[in-house]
C-alpha cells in the first residue's frame, strides 16, 4: 500500500451544481452565479474559485464537471433583484450571494459522475480538480478520508465518497458508499480532528442508529493498517 502521508491543502474551491440551462447561460454570458444565504457555506468567503457540475439534461457537458473560474467578487441580493420577472416565486424575498467570477475555463478532460448525486456543493482545492483521474478524486473533506480512498483505488474497491442516501424520513452524507455483489458498504472516518464536534457527532449517532449498513471505523491514531481493505475488498468493485 502506498504512504500515509498525505498533503492535505485547506480548501480552495467549491464545486457548485448547475441545476439549469438557464444557470448555465448566465455564467458563460453574464458572469455571475447565485448561492441561496441559507446554505451557510461556512467557507464561502474564504475559496478563490468555484467549479461547476453539469447535470444530463444540459447536453454535451452533462453528468460532468467541465468549468471553473475565478471569483472576483460577491454582493448580497434579493431572488426577486436577479430575477425581476419571478415575482411569484416562492424564494422570491430570499436572500442570495450573487458571485461575479472572471477567467472562466473549460477542463480538458470534464470529470464523469458516475451516479445519481444529492451534492449541490463539494470542497475541493484546484490542484485535485485539475489533476482529478474521476469524481472521487475531488473530495477534500479530511486527510484520513484522502488515505482511505487511496487505499480503496488501490485494492479496486468501487465506492463513492460523501454520498447521500434516504433513510425514512431523513437524508444522510455517507464518507463512502463501497458496492458490494453481496451487499453495500458504509464506510466512515470517525476520530480525527476533521471529524470533532458536538453537532457532528450528534449527526453520526443518529446516522448511525438509523441506517442499516454495515461499519467500518477507523482513527487518526491507528491510520490505516492495509489488511483493513481485505475485509471489504471481497465481493465488492
Amino acid at each position: 500500500m502506498k504512504s500515509n502521508n498525505i498533503n492535505h491543502s485547506p480548501t480552495d474551491t467549491i464545486i457548485c451544481w448547475l441545476k439549469q440551462k438557464r444557470d448555465l447561460s448566465l455564467l458563460l454570458l453574464e458572469g455571475w452565479y447565485r448561492i441561496p444565504v441559507s446554505t451557510k457555506l461556512d467557507n464561502l468567503s474564504k475559496v478563490k474559485y468555484l467549479g461547476f457540475y453539469q447535470p444530463h439534461i444540459l447536453g454535451k457537458y452533462g453528468g460532468t464537471i467541465s468549468h471553473y473560474a475565478t471569483i472576483d467578487r460577491m454582493e448580497v441580493k434579493k431572488r426577486i433583484e436577479l430575477f425581476p420577472n419571478n415575482t411569484r416565486h416562492p424564494k422570491a424575498n430570499d436572500d442570495y450571494y450573487k458571485i461575479y467570477v472572471k477567467d472562466i475555463n473549460v477542463i480538458q478532460n470534464p470529470l464523469m459522475c458516475k451516479r445519481k448525486r444529492a451534492n449541490y456543493f463539494i470542497n475541493t482545492t484546484l490542484e485535485k480538480l485539475l489533476n482529478a483521474e474521476e469524481f472521487n478524486d475531488i473530495f477534500n473533506e479530511s486527510p484520513l478520508e484522502d488515505i482511505v480512498w487511496n487505499g480503496m483505488k488501490e485494492h479496486n474497491i468501487s465506492a463513492e465518497r460523501q454520498y447521500f442516501i434516504n433513510a425514512g424520513k431523513n437524508m444522510y452524507c455517507l464518507d463512502f458508499a463501497a458496492f458490494c455483489k453481496n451487499g453495500s458498504l458504509n464506510i466512515e472516518c470517525d476520530g480525527d480532528s476533521y471529524h470533532i464536534g458536538k453537532e457532528k457527532a450528534i449527526r453520526d449517532n443518529h446516522r448511525e442508529k438509523t441506517v442499516v449498513i454495515t461499519m467500518l471505523e477507523h482513527c487518526n491514531q491507528r491510520l490505516v493498517n492495509p489488511s483493513i481493505f481485505h475485509v471489504a475488498v471481497t465481493g465488492c468493485g
